[in-house]
């Protein structure tokens, strides 16, 4: 195994002081920079927190436009999605959203809309309109790398030459991770950055990279 140089230490140190810098730039979107770093820690953080093993995470699940507004069926812009951060289904079935944030402010009720009408909707009308996607879609191998995702874990089935949905909990559950808790927040659905850090740097102690995340993650709780 590798041993951790001095070096090493020091250009972890070095990266996280620069993002620390970056992130207080008007324009800068922290979340696409380090959501990787997040999304790979979610599994153990959903786990410790709420006893949840995750049976798979996807990042940036398409939801179909024209699924949650059907007002926009037969328009050219149906088949265009929103993007949930991540999609976690855990192994005792559970289909949770997770929506991440560097800064609280940055939800949008346009956001918060659609997730809540996906939650009424259930995830098969989710999955149905993934499915849909696919077949009108030019991005052919990452829509089939999605469905092949999918199918491994049980959400769809190929019937012949056709995919269909195989949802059995159709029950969504929206999570948000975000730096802290705002007033108007319900705050069982929500994870601040504190408890994010803590978690992470339980879950990773011997990492460099992941101790110095959650070193970051917590401090960014309080911008």
């Amino acid at each position: 195994m590798l041993q951790t140089t001095a070096q090493e230490v020091e250009v972890v140190k070095d990266y996280f002081n620069v993002l620390e810098d970056w992130k207080r730039l008007p324009a800068y979107r922290l979340e696409v920079r380090i959501d990787s770093l997040v999304g790979f820690a979610l599994p153990r953080v959903l786990e410790r927190l709420y006893g949840y093993k995750t049976a798979v995470t996807i990042p940036e699940l398409p939801i179909r436009v024209g699924t949650v507004h059907h007002q926009y069926e037969g328009k050219d812009f149906a088949d265009r999605s929103y993007k949930v951060d991540f999609f976690v289904l855990t192994e005792c079935r559970r289909n949770i959203f997770v929506e991440f944030k560097t800064d609280s402010g940055s939800r949008r009720t346009t956001q918060d809309d659609y997730l809540r009408t996906s939650v009424k909707l259930g995830m098969k009308a989710i999955v149905d309109g993934i499915i849909r996607i696919s077949e009108v879609s030019t991005y052919k191998k990452k829509y089939s790398h999605l469905l092949q995702k999918l199918q491994d874990v049980g959400l769809v089935v190929h019937d012949g030459n056709h995919v269909k949905s195989s949802v059995q909990e159709t029950e969504i559950t929206v999570l948000y991770v975000q730096p802290k808790i705002l007033a108007d927040d319900d705050d069982k659905n929500i994870i601040d950055f504190e408890t994010l850090g803590n978690t992470i740097g339980e879950c990773y102690p011997d990492s460099i990279l992941m101790c110095r995340l959650a070193e970051s993650i917590s401090g960014w709780g309080n911008d």
